[in-house]
């Protein structure tokens, strides 16, 4: 079930889950950045071969997590952290408005990811079809702003 964004963001204040560094970490950013082009890169060899498998919920892990570095590089640079990737997700929606990020799209990214990973529940192959085209899109949007905003710092 998906939380209300407002609801997420004010627990995660409220609850210390969205904390400010001292420094921005530019270097942990760049290291985010290469890691997730890396695993873009190495990803579009298998995840032909990991579909005819049918094992849609390697996929979406990875992709997620290419997602979630990409998320926590950029917030690095705005001096904002948090072990929590729900409070990432929504101080991205809520400070971000403009990106365009879909609370709900990003949320179900991140229960479904969860439920392969602590519950041991499959991706169902529709459920992948229908949100092969959204992380590509989402994955291209963060690499364009990390990219943007390290050009700018430099």
């Amino acid at each position: 079930m998906i939380k209300n964004l407002d609801e997420v963001y004010n627990q995660c204040v409220v609850g210390g889950n969205i904390q400010e560094p001292e420094e921005i970490d530019i270097e942990k950013a760049k290291s985010l950045l290469d890691n997730a082009e890396q695993d873009i890169n190495a990803l579009k060899d298998i995840i032909p071969i990991i579909e005819k498998k049918k094992n849609f919920g390697i996929i979406w892990s990875l992709r997620y997590e290419i997602i979630r570095q990409l998320v926590q590089g950029i917030l690095l640079l705005e001096k904002v952290n948090s072990g929590n990737h729900q409070c990432l997700y929504a101080y991205i929606c809520v400070k971000h408005k403009d990106w365009e990020i879909d609370w709900e799209t990003i949320e179900t990214m991140r229960l479904l990811r969860n439920g392969v990973h602590y519950e041991g529940r499959p991706v169902k192959e529709e459920a992948w079809r229908e949100y092969k085209l959204k992380f590509e899109v989402y994955t291209k949007t963060f690499i364009k702003i990390l990219k943007e905003r390290l050009k700018n710092i430099q």
